[in-house]
């Protein structure tokens, strides 16, 4: 992202017009829904597959080569997945999303680096011959935001503006307004509510995202 703010402006523009038309011609098909153009760098970058994928307004996508964002559900027997991304949302290298249930992520959530969200354990614990396995649902609150390389498993809400720490795994659902870490993860800190600002009150002062 440094690159591109210290290239030219030919470059910029270049790069503009190309992610643009990737966009039109092969991104926003892989989605049942999208609010507006997301912010994308590096958007050929980014895989979406599968049916039930929704992103809101001013999603932000840093993904970068060699460390892909994926975004998957899958349609199998009775199982079909579903991704709701909503509106102000940071997503950035390498995240992945895997869904056989449903996964939400609410307004001005922050997904960091390499973090990983799954509501299903794809694979029965006996028959591992059986796919998908145990599966329910992953909301992460209004707020929420995924640190670096944490995992957050089936069936687990993230309350609204909580924080997972670094290489965190959470089994289960945390409250609002803590940071958590650890494996499992526990809270190990409170945050003040009056004190969180969100992508959604930047936006306000300085408009929405844009390269």
């Amino acid at each position: 992202m440094d690159e591109y703010f210290k290239s030219s402006f030919m470059k910029r523009f270049i790069f503009k017009i190309r992610t643009k038309s990737y966009y039109h011609i092969f991104f926003k098909k892989k989605f049942a829904t999208i609010g507006s153009m997301p912010v994308a760098w590096g958007i050929w970058n980014i895989d979406v597959y599968g049916p039930n994928i929704h992103i809101g307004n001013n999603v932000v996508f840093v993904a970068a080569k060699g460390s892909r964002s994926r975004l998957t559900t899958i349609k199998l027997g009775r199982h079909e997945g579903q991704i709701e991304i909503g509106d102000n949302v940071l997503v950035m290298n390498g995240v992945r999303l895997s869904s056989a249930t449903r996964i939400v992520i609410g307004d001005d959530c922050m997904l960091a680096n390499f973090c990983y969200l799954t509501d299903a354990d794809w694979h029965d614990l006996h028959d591992r011959t059986e796919p998908v396995g145990k599966t329910a649902p992953i909301i992460l609150k209004r707020g929420a935001w995924i640190g670096d390389s944490a995992i957050v498993c089936k069936g687990v809400t993230i309350g609204e503006n909580s924080v997972v720490g670094a290489g965190a795994v959470v089994r289960r659902d945390v409250p609002a307004n803590v940071v958590v870490s650890g494996n499992p993860a526990r809270v190990v800190r409170k945050l003040d509510p009056d004190k969180v600002v969100t992508m959604s009150k930047l936006y306000d002062k300085m408009g929405r995202p844009k390269f």
